[in-house]
């Protein structure tokens, strides 16, 4: 195990937890902290998050790392940044940035891949429940400048519809309005990853991993956060 670098600043005494010295703490300590921490129990499910805690436009890789606890851990798997409307993608190391945290849920993802949120993620609540499910943000419906043409009940379906809602299998829409049902089939994840791909704040703060596993102690447990080079980065 490699000791912590010289030019790292010192650090109080009393942060290093017990059974620990300064020479077992990582050069990420206390960047990136423990967030919320719950061991779940027999009928709910466990969660542990990892929020970054420092400023400036540094990226810490936490792919890899270990969280142990009393008896069990868990490692940090990778995720898919930018999940494809195909969902091909694949999945990488996951890097925590200013804002950012991973969430870390016992259940299984949906979609058989750790994500990282974006702007129209909730679509696919839609056609995959998750637990716990993703959050409700889309961007509001806009309508094409050729929207004032469409029949009068295509256009009160489309006003209708809410934030991340799907359209019906079979509209309640004239079969003559062929404009208004092909503008219809781009209501879901792929119209809307296709139109806001481009956009600066597509990408989500919080990235989500599934593991299908629990390894909390659902009464008392000490949790420890280990870089990838076994150095401590946090307690709970």
């Amino acid at each position: 195990i490699s000791s912590r670098p010289q030019s790292q600043p010192t650090i109080n005494p009393r942060d290093i937890p017990a059974g620990f010295t300064e020479k077992d703490l990582s050069p990420h300590f206390r960047k990136v902290r423990f967030g919320s921490v719950h061991a779940g129990s027999l009928n709910s499910y466990s969660l542990v998050s990892l929020r970054a805690n420092f400023s400036g436009g540094a990226k810490i890789g936490v792919t890899g790392w270990l969280i142990r606890g009393n008896r069990e851990s868990q490692i940090v798997p990778g995720a898919v940044e930018v999940y494809d409307p195909s969902g091909a993608s694949g999945e990488s190391n996951i890097y925590l940035s200013t804002g950012n945290l991973v969430n870390i849920y016992s259940t299984v993802s949906a979609v058989g891949r750790n994500l990282r949120l974006n702007k129209c993620m909730g679509y696919i609540e839609n056609t995959n429940k998750f637990t716990p499910p993703l959050r409700a943000r889309c961007p509001s419906v806009t309508t094409p400048a050729n929207f004032s043409s469409f029949s009068g009940a295509c256009q009160d379906y489309v006003r209708s519809l809410g934030f991340c809602r799907l359209p019906a299998a079979n509209p309640p829409v004239p079969q003559y309005d062929h404009t208004c049902r092909a503008y219809l089939d781009t209501l879901n994840y792929r119209g809307c990853f296709d139109q806001y791909r481009s956009d600066s704040d597509f990408l989500d703060r919080e990235w989500v991993v599934w593991t299908g596993s629990k390894f909390l102690d659902e009464r008392h447990d000490r949790v420890l956060l280990f870089d990838a080079q076994g150095l401590v980065v946090d307690e709970y």
